[in-house]
């Protein structure tokens, strides 16, 4: 289906990362038609072992001079499946990316943001809402900087949250379990969770009963390590456990660790397509599927899987988004396009100068995103924040 048979017919292809802080640094291609269209797309890659950009090159090869009409010509002219994508996270990856640049691009010469792009492509009726709600992933912002290790204790935890709230966001996200990966030596609750514990206990404490608290493991239990944790997350007053082992690769654990839970089981973060996130519904697995538009397949099957899922299980569906200010505003787009019950996950106060990256500058006022007023994604990567921090190449 196309907005006003319009099309977009790539020649040119570029790539450009911008360091952050230690191994981090966020990365980005954008697909132009050489003097004309240009779209973007991020393709950051700290959750993968291999550089996404040679297979973004390959792919995009043989998109070059064809007149694309949507984002899927990505998949059908590579020939590819949705098994392939399912199984290949670098694949999956390279196409999101390429996906994102070709919806960035097709809503510009449709001359319409591509949150109004999404939503007339698919005949989805109404205006949809410019501010879109976050929440605050404080974890990122705790990691290593350039100087090394930062102070990940309790006490660092409650002060970070406290920020975040006191900026005017009602929910904190943390990945608090530093020590533990599975298998453990001993049965029942890990002792290496204690400290994680700690941690949950004083960013809770500062938080407060009327606000949130979300916990992520990072796939590090397992089924009897998560069932013994439950508990304890449970009188922490947490508001859900993400990833106690992965969703996708342990879904038969994770679905019997749901059945006994008491708590909103969330994950999948790594997933491709509606498809995917459809059956790990469908099968009880997760309560709360969460799509990152870097791996999901872009801005527009991040919408189809809000618009599908949430018309089946309402405030089933929260984006996943711990990375740069590119892929958080295509996410803004997806979530504010099938109207969002749960709010977008954005990492805060990781570096002070992150809205500088984009051009024009990523608003974030109270704890919402402001969508800007351009065609497409309406921002670009400005091209000083990469000749000061970063660089830019070609394959």
């Amino acid at each position: 289906m196309t907005v006003s048979g319009e099309w977009f017919s790539p020649t040119e292809l570029s790539f450009n990362a911008i360091h952050v802080r230690a191994k981090t640094e966020w990365v980005h291609l954008s697909l132009g038609e050489g003097g004309g269209i240009v779209g973007q797309g991020e393709i950051t890659s700290t959750q993968l072992v291999s550089d996404v950009a040679p297979v973004v090159a390959r792919l995009a090869n043989k998109l070059r001079g064809r007149r694309l009409t949507a984002d899927t010509d990505v998949v059908t002219i590579n020939g590819l499946s949705v098994d392939q994508l399912e199984n290949d996270t670098i694949l999956a990856t390279a196409v999101s990316g390429l996906r994102s640049a070709v919806a960035d691009a097709l809503s510009q010469v449709a001359q319409l943001p591509m949150v109004d792009y999404l939503r007339e492509l698919y005949d989805h009726e109404g205006r949809a809402d410019r501010r879109v709600e976050l929440y605050s992933n404080i974890n990122r912002s705790m990691l290593p900087n350039d100087n090394g290790p930062v102070d990940r204790s309790p006490d660092s935890f409650a002060e970070m949250a406290q920020r975040a709230m006191e900026a005017g966001f009602a929910t904190a996200k943390c990945a608090p379990f530093d020590e533990c990966q599975a298998p453990f030596n001993s049965s029942g609750l890990p002792r290496e969770a204690e400290m994680g514990l700690d941690r949950i206990r004083a960013a809770k404490a500062v938080i407060g009963p009327d606000r949130t608290l979300l916990v992520d493991c990072h796939s590090r239990f397992d089924l009897e390590s998560a069932l013994a944790l439950e508990p304890e997350l449970r009188e922490a007053g947490v508001g859900w456990f993400e990833e106690p082992v992965d969703p996708i690769e342990n879904a038969d654990d994770l679905r019997e660790i749901r059945r006994k839970s008491g708590l909103t089981m969330a994950g999948a973060e790594m997933g491709y397509g509606v498809r995917l996130f459809t059956k790990l519904m469908e099968e009880d697995v997760l309560d709360v599927v969460m799509p990152d538009v870097k791996f999901c397949g872009g801005p527009s099957e991040a919408y189809l899987i809000g618009r599908e899922l949430e018309a089946r299980w309402e405030g089933s569906v929260s984006m996943h988004c711990p990375s740069g200010p590119l892929s958080l505003l295509a996410s803004a787009h997806a979530t504010a396009a099938f109207e969002n019950k749960i709010p977008l996950e954005h990492a805060v106060y990781e570096v002070e100068w992150r809205h500088e990256v984009l051009e024009p500058f990523e608003i974030i006022k109270k704890g919402h995103l402001e969508l800007p007023d351009g065609y497409g994604l309406g921002a670009r990567i400005d091209p000083v924040a990469i000749a000061m921090r970063g660089r830019q190449w070609t394959l």
